[in-house]
């Protein structure tokens, strides 16, 4: 499996594969980990107590539904192994984690081609669990919020549990709306779902790993035994505990959207200058096609993109470029235009 931010082995000078708020790392997450520092004497707690108050006071829901984890990736096979189903609905392209997940536990899939990764209107095939992303990703579209509305209720009624990937939600279009950041609610309204949310990409910090998940308490019951008993580190839970209050208690997301929706339509002008085919997008990334070498074009010179050609449904020369800072932006056009006149 794929992944951007694979940077190890290479000579990168400009990583443009991962996709990170452009602000940077907060000041607070920084200094929770020189917190964090302190109590490495110590076991962190099993039980998540502090850390698991801390989620379920952003986002508005009893402590007993929410669970946090090792990045959002290790909470999707949680779930997925909690779950254990014989068969999948992907909605393609999509995330390849989700693939890998299932293939834990030799889950049989169905690949349902759709526009962009986004919900069809209907006729699926019965399926035991189904995952959707929000924004979509690679193509960073958003949900419509009617269709997953219909689509929650046709899947409760069927029995089928249903991820929601909302790893990039907060640093998409429709963060602009609170409601949209606050969709936790949803998992008391239907007790097939489970959603997952990372706080990586907004906090800009990879290399900590912190997600959570949030479904019925009975479903959280079941993930827990999915993991180890100390699955999160000391700075971890002082990261995810600073990072929550953070979120709830400043214009954080705000002033990323502002950047991101500013720095992504000067990308998308500049690029669509050049001559290359973009496709819209509402996430901090977007994709476009470019000629077939130009990944490796660019490599050579420093440059990581993610290349899409491992994407279902998505051809060789679509590549997907993250949403950086103005400066940063700046220098990666003029990069790409260079390597594209040689390619």
């Amino acid at each position: 499996m794929q992944h951007g931010g694979n940077i190890y082995g290479k000579h990168i000078a400009m990583d443009y594969s991962v996709n990170l708020n452009p602000l940077g790392i907060p000041e607070e997450i920084l200094l929770a980990g020189e917190k964090a520092s302190r109590r490495y004497g110590v076991y962190p707690d099993p039980a998540q107590e502090e850390v698991r108050r801390s989620i379920a006071d952003l986002e508005m829901v009893s402590p007993d539904a929410v669970l946090a984890g090792n990045g959002a990736s290790e909470l999707l096979l949680a779930v997925v192994r909690a779950v254990g189903p014989k068969s999948a609905l992907l909605f393609e392209p999509a995330y390849g984690g989700y693939e890998y997940a299932l293939a834990s536990v030799d889950c049989r899939i169905r690949h349902v081609m759709t526009d962009a990764g986004t919900l069809p209107f209907g006729g699926e095939e019965e399926a035991d669990i189904v995952f959707i992303c929000d924004p979509s990703n690679p193509m960073g579209r958003n949900v419509d919020d009617e269709k997953l509305r219909s689509f929650l209720d046709r899947m409760n009624r069927r029995g089928t549990k249903v991820v929601l990937d909302e790893s990039f939600l907060l640093m998409s279009d429709k963060a602009r709306d609170v409601s949209a950041r606050r969709r936790g609610a949803l998992t008391e309204e239907y007790g097939n779902l489970f959603i997952v949310r990372s706080l990586t990409k907004i906090l800009a910090s990879p290399g900590i790993r912190m997600g959570y998940v949030i479904s019925a308490p009975e479903n959280i019951v079941a993930v827990k035994r999915q993991l180890p008993e100390w699955n999160l580190s000391a700075t971890a839970e002082e990261a995810i505990k600073a990072g929550c209050r953070l979120l709830k208690e400043s214009d954080l997301i705000d002033q990323s959207l502002r950047v991101i929706r500013e720095e992504r339509a000067y990308l998308m002008r500049e690029v669509s200058a050049m001559g290359l085919a973009v496709y819209e997008s509402e996430a901090p990334y977007f994709c476009f096609r470019g000629p077939e070498g130009l990944y490796d074009a660019l490599l050579k010179q420093g440059i990581l993109i993610r290349d899409c050609a491992n994407f279902r449904g998505l051809s060789k020369g679509i590549c997907r470029i993250a949403v950086k800072d103005h400066a940063s932006n700046a220098a990666f056009c003029r990069k790409l235009k260079e390597v594209c006149a040689d390619v």
